[in-house]
C-alpha cells in the first residue's frame, strides 16, 4: 500500500515538473546556449540508504498523461471610441450653399402670374432630402395661401420643386449633409423676376 501511494506521489511530481519544464521552454527556448540546458537538468537525488526501499523508476515527461489546458480567457472587447462628429459647414459654407440652393429652385421656377392689385406671395416649402440631393419625402408648403389669387402661384412653386429633383448637390457639401438634409426655401416671385 505505501509503494502505491509513493509511486502516486512521484507521479504527480513528475507531471507538475513536467508541466513546470514545458512552461519554461516556452519562455526561454532550449536554443539559448549550454549554461541554460545545464540548469534545466533535475538535480540529482540523494543518495539512498541500504536499508531503504528501492524508489520507483523515473517518470519520463512524455510518458506522462497530458494534463488539459486551462481555458483561454475572453478576449478584450476593444475600447469603445466615440464617434467623430460629422464635420460642419461654417457660416460662409452655410450661406453659399443656401444662395447655390435658391439660386437652383429658382431655375427650375416659372411663376404664375399675379394680379397687380394683390400683394406677392412668397411660398415657403420645407424640403428633406437624402443624401445623394433626391427628396425624401414628398414637399410640405409651409404657408399656404389665404388669397385663392395666389393658389396659381403655390402650385408653381410645388411644381418647381419635383422639377429639381434630385437636387444636384455640388461634391463640395457632400460632406456636410446632416446640415443641409432639411431645409426650407423661399420662394420669392420678386428675386425671380430679376
Amino acid at each position: 500500500m505505501r509503494v502505491q501511494s509513493t509511486s502516486i506521489a512521484f507521479l504527480l511530481l513528475a507531471v507538475a515538473l513536467g508541466a513546470g519544464v514545458l512552461e519554461r521552454d516556452r519562455i526561454w527556448p532550449k536554443s539559448t546556449g549550454v549554461a541554460s540546458r545545464q540548469a534545466a537538468k533535475p538535480p540529482p537525488l540523494p543518495p539512498t540508504r541500504p536499508d531503504a526501499e528501492a524508489p520507483p523508476a523515473p517518470i519520463s515527461v512524455a510518458a506522462a498523461p497530458a494534463l488539459p489546458s486551462p481555458p483561454a480567457a475572453p478576449p478584450t472587447p476593444p475600447a469603445l471610441i466615440p464617434p467623430a462628429p460629422p464635420p460642419r459647414m461654417t457660416l460662409a459654407q452655410q450661406a453659399d450653399f443656401d444662395a447655390w440652393m435658391v439660386k437652383t429652385y429658382l431655375g427650375c421656377w416659372k411663376p404664375a402670374a399675379q394680379p397687380a392689385d394683390a400683394d406677392p406671395y412668397v411660398a415657403r416649402v420645407r424640403l428633406a432630402f437624402k443624401p445623394d440631393g433626391s427628396l425624401m419625402k414628398p414637399p410640405k408648403l409651409v404657408n399656404p395661401p389665404s388669397d385663392p389669387a395666389s393658389k396659381p402661384q403655390a402650385k408653381s412653386v410645388m411644381q418647381a420643386v419635383r422639377a429639381c429633383n434630385p437636387l444636384p448637390v455640388p461634391a463640395q457639401y457632400r460632406p456636410f449633409y446632416e446640415q443641409w438634409k432639411t431645409k426650407t426655401i423661399h420662394f420669392n416671385p420678386e428675386i425671380a423676376a430679376r
